[in-house]
C-alpha cells in the first residue's frame, strides 16, 4: 500500500471510530441493544428477496442503456453490477464503479467510453431524477420540521440541467475530420486518436436520450428499483417495531443512498449509522430502536452485497486481468438471451 492510499485509509478510518463515538453519545446503547436483540429478522427474509429484486432491475437498466450497442445476458450482467458493489464496499470513491466499465470492455470487447457513459452519465441523471422527485413527493406528504426542501429543489434543477443538456449531446452527428478542426488540430496527435474513437462511442452510450421510449423504460425502472429498496427498509423497520408512513421511508431510502455515494469512511461505517439514526429520531422514532435499525439495516446492506458479490467473483470466473488489463481485445461474440449472437460493435 502506497503512503498516499494508506494515510488517506487512516484518515477515512478516523473519521469513521469519530461518527461512531458521537453515534454513541446521541443513542441510548441499553434500549438500542434491548431494540437489536428483540427484533422479529423473520422480516429478513423478504427484504432480502426485494434487495436482490432491485438489483436485477438495475441490471436490467443498464442492459437497455447498452442495447443500441450491445445485448449481453442478464445473469453476467447481475454478476458484474454486484462485483461493483461489493468493491465500492471496500475501495475508497466508488472506484469500483471501474469495474462496470473494464470487465465488459475484457470480457466482450465493448467500448470502455460506451460503458463509461452508461455507468457515469446516464445512471447518474436517472438516479439523480428519481431520487429528487421521491424525495420532494415524501416531504409533501409528511411534515418534517427542519429538513431542507431546498436539497431536493436543488437536485432535481441540477438534474434537469443536466439532461437538457446531455439530450442535444446525445443527438450529435460527428463528421469526418472533425478533430482535425479548429483548436482541435493544436491538440497532440495521439490525443486526437483517442478522442475521435472515443467521443463518438461515449455519445451512443447516451442513447436512452435519443429515445422517448429507451427513456421512458429506463425512468421507470429507475422508480421500480428504488420503490423496492423503499420497501427494503420499510421491512426492516417492522422488524423492529418501527410503523412509519411509505413516504417517510422513502426519505430514510434516499438518506441511505446518499450518504452511501459519499466517500467519508470504509463502507461509510458510522456515517451511515449516524445520518440515518438522526434521521429516523427526527420521524418520531425512539433513539433506541432507531440505532438498532440504522445498525442493522447497514450491517444487512454490507452482507448482501459482500454475500452476492463473492459469488458472482466465483461464478463469472474474474481474475486480474479482467479488471487491471487496460489492452484493447478484440470485439468478441456476445451471448444473447434468445440463443443468437451478436458482435459488440
Amino acid at each position: 500500500m502506497s503512503h498516499l492510499l494508506e494515510r488517506r485509509f487512516l484518515i477515512r478510518t478516523a473519521v469513521s471510530l469519530a461518527l461512531l463515538g458521537f453515534l454513541v453519545w446521541r443513542v441510548d446503547l441499553v434500549a438500542a441493544a434491548d431494540a437489536l436483540l428483540e427484533a422479529n429478522y423473520l422480516f429478513v427474509l423478504p427484504a432480502f428477496a426485494l434487495f436482490g429484486a432491485s438489483k436485477l432491475l438495475v441490471a436490467q437498466r443498464w442492459r437497455l442503456m447498452m442495447s443500441s450497442f450491445a445485448r449481453p445476458p442478464l445473469a453476467p450482467t447481475f454478476g458484474i453490477l454486484m462485483v461493483s458493489s461489493l468493491a465500492n464496499n471496500i475501495v475508497p470513491a466508488r472506484i469500483g464503479d471501474l469495474i462496470r466499465v473494464q470487465v465488459p470492455a475484457q470480457r466482450w470487447g465493448i467500448s470502455r467510453a460506451r460503458l463509461a457513459a452508461t455507468v457515469f452519465a446516464t445512471e447518474s441523471l436517472l438516479d439523480g431524477i428519481a431520487f429528487a422527485v421521491l424525495g420532494l413527493l415524501g416531504l409533501a406528504l409528511i411534515d418534517l420540521e427542519g429538513f431542507p426542501t431546498e436539497v431536493f429543489w436543488g437536485l432535481l434543477g441540477l438534474i434537469t440541467g443536466g439532461v437538457i443538456a446531455v439530450i442535444p449531446f446525445s443527438h450529435l452527428q460527428l463528421t469526418p475530420g472533425w478533430s482535425e478542426r479548429g483548436w482541435m488540430c493544436r491538440l497532440p496527435a495521439r490525443v486526437r486518436t483517442v478522442l475521435e474513437e472515443g467521443v463518438p462511442h461515449f455519445i451512443e452510450g447516451l442513447a436512452v436520450f435519443r429515445s422517448i421510449r429507451m427513456g421512458s423504460q429506463a425512468m421507470l425502472l429507475s422508480f421500480a428499483i428504488w420503490l423496492l429498496e423503499v420497501a427494503v427498509f420499510a421491512l426492516f423497520g417492522l422488524a423492529f417495531g418501527i410503523d412509519l408512513s411509505f413516504p417517510a421511508w422513502m426519505l430514510i431510502m434516499i438518506a441511505a443512498n446518499m450518504i452511501s455515494a459519499v466517500p467519508i469512511a470504509p463502507s461509510n461505517i458510522g456515517a451511515y449509522e449516524l445520518a440515518i439514526t438522526e434521521l429516523t429520531k427526527a420521524l418520531g422514532v425512539a433513539e433506541g430502536p432507531a440505532g438498532a435499525f440504522a445498525i442493522a439495516a447497514h450491517m444487512f446492506n454490507i452482507l448482501a452485497i459482500t454475500g452476492i458479490g463473492l459469488v458472482s467473483v466465483y461464478a463469472l470466473k474474474l481474475t486480474l486481468a479482467d479488471v487491471f488489463s487496460f489492452g484493447n481485445p478484440p470485439p468478441e461474440t456476445i451471448p444473447v438471451d434468445n440463443g443468437r449472437a451478436t458482435a459488440a460493435r
